[in-house]
């Protein structure tokens, strides 16, 4: 179903609560550190004293400047209402006195890694990014490492952000921080990709069609269904139409490598409620507890 405009706002503004909430009652009680750009925000803010939350403001800011610079309107699109949205959030809850304080610190590291994951995947699911290392990452791949795997430019920005984050962290709070983005990941993933349907039908129409057939079949490793014989009820020209199964995960990866490659083709994606097959991900004809 499609979500109200009021109601894509009400989930932003609950997004940016718990990623502030994580941050200043949280994780800065009890001495912990993040990294990314509030984990840069918070080392300049050491060597500053300038409050970290208006640092952040200016990064996301920087970011989302070079992102319209390099990436074009429609990336700039998805950042720029939480670029301006959640730095004022994180800003005014920091001037909040609570401390939610716990006697193990590995339990306080849970706590605001899954709080945090959540205010990430809220907005992430509805299509909308809070303009950070993911975005660095891809401006990253589109002016400077443009034959690297987007994942492994991220990987390296992660670990460039935590050496820096030693001129101002010791290394037991750096250690608390990867084992804390672990969680924060799953957290964001589970909000992502296994809330609402998890099985989905995406059908393709249009001409060229054999680098998304690769995709899905060596990449995703999922079976595609083709048929040859489809037409353009408007343009009455000879198409290509494609079906094919699968995961949230999935569907992901496949639409990002159709905007990527700039495939001309249209899309229709149908939430399924149970599909019987070979496939890991699919029921059996024979199981008992389907619902």
């Amino acid at each position: 179903m499609k979500k109200s405009p009021v109601f894509k706002g009400f989930l932003l503004v609950i997004g940016c609560l718990c990623c502030s909430i994580a941050t200043n009652w949280i994780m800065i009680p009890n001495g912990l550190a993040t990294p990314g750009i509030t984990g840069i925000s918070m080392t300049v803010e050491k060597f500053t004293g300038i409050n970290y939350a208006l640092i952040y403001y200016v990064i996301t800011i920087l970011i989302l400047i070079v992102t319209w610079m390099t990436l074009g309107k429609r990336d700039v699109s998805n950042i720029v209402i939480l670029s301006i949205l959640y730095p004022m959030v994180l800003w005014v809850l920091s001037f909040i006195d609570i401390q939610i304080i716990f006697e193990e610190k590995l339990i306080a590291l849970a706590a605001f890694a899954v709080l945090y994951g959540i205010g990430v995947g809220i907005p992430y699911r509805i299509g909308f990014s809070y303009g950070g290392d993911d975005t660095v990452a891809k401006i990253l791949k589109k002016t400077i490492w443009k034959s690297t795997e987007l994942k492994k430019i991220y990987y390296f920005e992660e670990v460039l952000i935590l050496l820096i984050m030693t001129l101002a962290f010791s290394l037991d709070q750096l250690a608390y921080a990867f084992a804390g983005q672990l969680i924060y990941v799953n957290s964001m993933n589970y909000v992502v990709f296994n809330l609402g349907p998890k099985l989905y039908d995406v059908q393709m129409i249009g001409k060229n069609m054999e680098k998304i057939e690769d995709f899905i079949i060596h990449k995703i490793h999922k079976s595609v269904t083709i048929y040859h014989d489809a037409m353009g009820g408007y343009s009455k020209e000879p198409k290509i139409q494609m079906s094919c199964v699968c995961n949230s995960r999935e569907y992901v990866q496949l639409r990002e490598f159709i905007k990527e490659g700039n495939f001309e083709c249209f899309i229709k994606v149908l939430p399924l409620i149970h599909v019987f097959g070979q496939n890991r991900d699919f029921h059996r004809l024979d199981d008992e507890n389907i619902e």
